[in-house]
């Protein structure tokens, strides 16, 4: 397969393609979290597509997200925060439910490939930080996910490049920065993964930072 990874929206993302909640994708995303400021509107507002599922009593997920087409995938959308059982365990100098963000969604991502890792799971193998320079070769050679490593070029970019990706059912983890100021939508770095695309330039986001009330 194709490995890939992009960066895109208006602030400087570092993402990250593998194997294969709803916002434009080059428009403002809002993160609704405790550490991380809210500054736009609703991430998963307007995505027009299918294939989220509520789930009851699950520890650290609230939802479930299957993808449609073919190399079918259903994704634990994993919390840092809420009701998981984690959210207050050491991690990277802090807690989980503050800086938990980057093995929770590696912890999403390796679901939809049928591995059972919680985020607690990887919080333990790798404490007290993962190297996230090492994410690409570690989903690789661990988990076996091939995954292009991390690109910060334009043409990845692209709302296009995204988007077509996308519609490999292939997931992308992505990293938001708070730089530059003038397009600033979170007061510090952030994991995210996008899931899937709904071909009406909308994609499902699944943010590991729950919404507080």
């Amino acid at each position: 397969m194709k490995k890939f990874i992009i960066i895109i929206f208006c602030t400087i993302l570092i993402i990250i393609f593998i194997n294969n909640f709803y916002q434009k994708i080059n428009t403002d995303f809002n993160l609704n979290t405790s550490n991380y400021k809210t500054i736009k509107k609703d991430i998963n507002e307007k995505y027009l597509g299918k294939g989220q599922e509520k789930i009851d009593n699950a520890d650290g997920y609230f939802t479930t997200f299957t993808t449609i087409e073919e190399n079918k995938k259903i994704y634990k959308e994993y919390k840092q925060n809420g009701n998981a059982s984690w959210k207050n365990n050491e991690y990277w100098g802090g807690k989980m439910e503050d800086t938990g963000c980057g093995i929770t969604v590696m912890a999403i991502i390796l679901s939809g490939y049928e591995k059972n890792y919680t985020p607690e799971d990887l919080r333990k193998k790798y404490y007290p930080v993962i190297n996230y320079e090492n994410l690409s070769n570690e989903l690789s050679n661990t988990y076996n996910i091939k995954n292009s490593d991390f690109y910060y070029d334009s043409v990845h970019l692209s709302k296009q490049y995204i988007i077509n990706h996308l519609n490999t059912n292939r997931p992308i983890i992505i990293c938001v920065w708070n730089k530059p100021t003038e397009n600033r939508w979170t007061t510090d770095s952030h994991y995210m993964a996008l899931l899937a695309t709904d071909n009406k330039d909308m994609v499902y986001v699944s943010n590991p930072n729950r919404r507080r009330k």
